[in-house]
């Protein structure tokens, strides 16, 4: 991202930018800033722009505006949006190459393929940046500049309590961090027992501390939660899945065993505070015992997407077997 605010600092552009991965306020951010850069002007009315999104990017499209010479300005700029042409066999690299040298373009995606003939081309010929959430360890002093840019302080331990409800996703977090603003007021200094009142746990989190019912062998309280997210509208099947892959964490937690605490967050892409109660959690396990659970959850998803169980039934069994294994 260095190199995207160099550019966007000096006015060297290059011809191509790829910005991919999972954090998308930072994909929307800098997509935004390289399009005002460029243009030198607001995107929404600009004859010299153009914007396409899913089907709407094909290749004919893009490859013909592409050929365009601006109109009074320096450069002509198109955006594509999870247009999934760098997960798909397309003829774009080969047509680009006779794009007017006044042309820049921006794709935004979630996911590529790197094996991709595109890819390789705005390698070569562009600027790609890889976006992906932040760590805690980085997430903290933004959350700080974020409510300092409203009059608000915020305690450290309020800071990380943040992220363990709302993860690490920035919009998620700003959406929290914007009532909590509305909440304190004209009190200005936000710590953990405002974070408490107003701050929602994200589904993942509740999953974090329904295993640690499972693993001490609560099996009441397991199934009270679970029933509990099931009257919160949650999918069974989300439930199950998210179980699955905190199961998949653990059995990583085991390999990664010599690794650092941070080394393994970075690999996890989880918070890096969260590795330890993830290692309390696998000494409950086995290898052998989390590769068994994995392939039994693994075999009720199966069920259930045949229609050989009912979702919510073929959860909740689940969530009993596993408890019941520690009681």
């Amino acid at each position: 991202m260095k190199t995207l605010d160099n550019h966007i600092q000096t006015g060297a552009f290059s011809d191509y930018y790829l910005l991919y991965g999972e954090e998308e306020y930072l994909k929307r951010y800098y997509r935004d800033r390289l399009t005002a850069g460029i243009l030198k002007d607001k995107a929404e009315g600009n004859i010299n722009y153009r914007y396409y999104a899913g089907e709407l990017a094909d290749t004919d499209t893009i490859a013909e505006q592409a050929g365009l010479a601006p109109f009074f300005s320096d450069s002509f700029l198109i955006v594509v949006e999870d247009s999934g042409l760098f997960k798909r066999s397309n003829p774009l690299a080969e047509r680009l190459e006779k794009k007017a040298d006044s042309t820049k373009i921006i794709f935004v995606e979630s996911s590529v393929d790197k094996r991709n003939a595109l890819f390789k081309y705005i390698k070569k010929s562009g600027t790609i940046c890889e976006i992906n959430h932040k760590s805690d360890t980085e997430l903290i002093p933004w959350i700080a500049s974020y409510l300092k840019k409203y009059g608000c302080l915020i305690t450290g331990n309020a800071a990380k309590l943040i992220i363990s409800k709302a993860g690490t996703d920035m919009q998620m977090l700003i959406n929290e961090m914007d009532k909590l603003i509305s909440y304190v007021g004209e009190k200005k200094q936000i710590d953990t027992k405002d974070v408490e009142s107003i701050c929602t746990a994200l589904l993942s989190n509740r999953i974090f501390v329904m295993m640690d019912h499972i693993v001490s062998g609560r099996q009441k309280e397991a199934l009270l939660l679970y029933r509990d997210l099931l009257s919160m509208k949650e999918s069974p099947l989300s439930i199950l899945y998210l179980l699955t892959r905190h199961y998949n964490i653990l059995m990583s937690i085991k390999e990664l065993a010599n690794e650092p605490d941070a080394a393994a967050a970075k690999i996890l892409a989880v918070p890096s505070f969260s590795i330890k109660k993830y290692k309390s959690q696998a000494l409950a396990y086995t290898k052998q015992q989390l590769y068994d659970i994995l392939n039994e959850c693994a075999e009720t998803e199966e069920s259930i997407k045949k229609g050989l169980l009912a979702p919510q039934i073929g959860t909740e069994m689940q969530i009993i077997r596993l408890s019941a294994a520690h009681i």
